[in-house]
């Protein structure tokens, strides 16, 4: 410090020359700031718009492949055969009316504004704005990508929309898809394209909006740069002042470094757990709808097999009757009766039909459980039966609990208490059984491939009960455990035990951002190796 002194004062410069020094280098970096500051906002607008528009596309692909799956096995050959009809004749059949219902059903609850199917000529064969049903399209790029197989989408703004709730929009942004539509029987065969228009207005609205303010800070941090200047003549005064301050400041420094570091990692976190929803939310749909198909027939089998049962055991009483009020029979029919087996027919009869309610009964169980998984998308807190939720996610997870290769079954044993409803989001809940219970079958597979020779069936043992207003979840199992230095970053983002490839690392930390931050709960591990692990779940009964 005393040689910098001796320094500047045998070599002083003239007070205007320092001055101009600094008063162009605080004038360079202002221009610097400001350029920067505005490429930063346009390229950050710039890729948000197209991860929004990536986003949306995902989303409309996977509505199509919904659409592909439920509504073409019935709808598709008509679609691809309207070319007989007038635009008039078509719009007005009973077909697209009950499409046009399933269609704004599958899409309810979502942002979809409008949906199209065109047959293969480019013709308009569905749209659930009635105007535009039987008119050809002009053969844009999108469509035509879409014709070879390839999906494609496009922001655009609209004065006025027609929605497919028969409502008009106005000053709308949407994202239009074009989504080509495969063949079952053979995957690479387009039987049509799939139109979908989603509104995206409150999204840009909100990047709009972001970047409006970051013009602001830049206009503010320019005017301070502008005061600045005026005040650079005392800067000369003042620079073994601010080299003190450097120095008492580079602890305060270091501080926001870890700040600014730890706000990056709590970014990456919520960026991976908004990816993470998206997927659930989406497979909660799929698992919605495919629940929804299948509920109706097996039913209706359901119902009939009463009554095949109660007609079966009338004509058995008859058929006995009959054979009281004459027991000697014609020979032929004797004979009939030998070659038939009657005696085993009519039992086996019974057990046969018995068979089949179990069956549906058995698959009525799992319907409901596909039901009350896929209400991952809902947002909103209820008052549901926990049990309700762990069960559905066994039900989930039943293939994997079963014998696989050389991997023996698991056992679930439950010791449930009677636990009140629990107000919190369901579908968030079922997400952190669903890892928990994942996680816990790996562990036991762990343990078995590490040490074939283990005697000890594996297992998973679920207990629940009522404790100080909250309800205490447990889920223990018999698997290879944690150490101390995995169990004390076991929540942590993007830390996983497994090979690469095979896990994130996020399933946990998500579960507790779950449990903490949206319940307002408490999540415990307590593992020890080789001795298997318990996870401890806290949650209030009432928010």
């Amino acid at each position: 410090m005393m040689r910098l002194k001796r320094f500047y004062s045998s070599n002083p410069l003239p007070l205007r020359n320092r001055y101009r020094l600094l008063r162009n280098f605080t004038a360079i970096s202002l221009g610097g700031f400001v350029i920067t500051t505005g490429l930063l906002s346009l390229f950050y607008r710039q890729q948000a718009v197209r991860n929004l528009v990536i986003s949306t596309e995902e989303s409309n692909v996977a509505l199509t492949q919904v659409f592909a799956n439920t509504l073409w096995p019935e709808y598709g050959s008509f679609l691809s055969s309207t070319g007989h009809l007038t635009p008039e004749a078509l719009a007005a059949s009973d077909e697209i009316r009950q499409l046009k219902q399933t269609v704004v059903m599958q899409v309810e609850g979502l942002s979809v504004a409008k949906v199209k199917f065109y047959d293969l000529k480019g013709r308009t064969a569905f749209s659930t704005e009635a105007s535009q049903i039987g008119y050809y399209k002009d053969i844009s790029a999108g469509l035509l990508r879409a014709l070879e197989g390839k999906p494609t989408s496009q922001i655009g703004h609209r004065d006025t929309f027609e929605s497919l709730q028969d409502n008009t929009l106005t000053d709308r942004d949407l994202l239009a898809s074009y989504v080509p539509i495969f063949s079952k029987k053979n995957a690479s065969r387009v039987v049509g394209v799939a139109e979908i228009y989603t509104d995206v207005t409150p999204a840009l609205m909100r990047l709009n909006k972001t970047q409006y303010d970051s013009l602001l800070v830049s206009l503010l941090l320019t005017v301070l740069y502008g005061i600045l200047i005026v005040f650079v003549r005392r800067a000369e005064e003042q620079l073994n002042d601010q080299y003190r301050q450097v120095q008492s400041s580079e602890g305060r420094y270091r501080q926001q470094t870890h700040e600014l570091e730890k706000v990056l990692a709590d970014l990456k976190r919520t960026q991976a757990h908004m990816l993470q929803s998206e997927k659930m939310s989406s497979l909660g749909s799929m698992v919605a709808g495919v629940a929804h198909e299948i509920n109706n027939p097996i039913n209706f089998v359901h119902a009939n097999v009463e009554h095949v049962m109660t007609y079966m055991q009338e004509l058995l009483g008859f058929l006995s009757l009959y054979e009281t009020h004459y027991p000697n029979p014609h020979e032929e029919i004797r004979a009939q009766a030998d070659a038939l087996e009657i005696d085993f027919v009519k039992k086996d009869l019974e057990d046969t039909l018995t068979s089949m309610e179990i069956g549906t009964t058995r698959i009525q169980d799992i319907v409901l459980s596909l039901r009350n998984f896929s209400r991952l998308d809902e947002s909103n807190q209820k008052r549901v039966n926990v049990h309700e939720g762990i069960e559905s996610t066994l039900m989930i997870l039943q293939h994997q609990l079963k014998v696989q290769g050389k991997y023996p079954a698991i056992l679930v044993s439950r010791d449930y208490d009677d636990l009140p409803l629990v107000e919190c989001y369901p579908g968030q809940l079922n997400q952190v059984f669903m890892h928990i219970l994942s996680n816990s079958i790996d562990a036991l597979r762990g343990r078995f491939d590490t040490d074939e020779t283990v005697q000890e069936n594996p297992q998973i043992t679920i207990r629940t009960q009522v404790a100080d207003g909250s309800v205490v979840l447990s889920f223990a199992d018999n698997g290879c455990g944690f150490s101390d230095s995995v169990q004390s970053r076991l929540f942590d983002p993007f830390f996983t035990t497994k090979d690469v490839g095979e896990g994130t690392g996020m399933g946990l930390a998500i579960s507790y951002q779950i449990v903490s931050e949206q319940h307002h709960g408490k999540i415990n591990c307590f593992s020890e190796a080789a001795a298997g692990t318990e996870f401890v779940i806290e949650i209030p009964v009432s928010v």
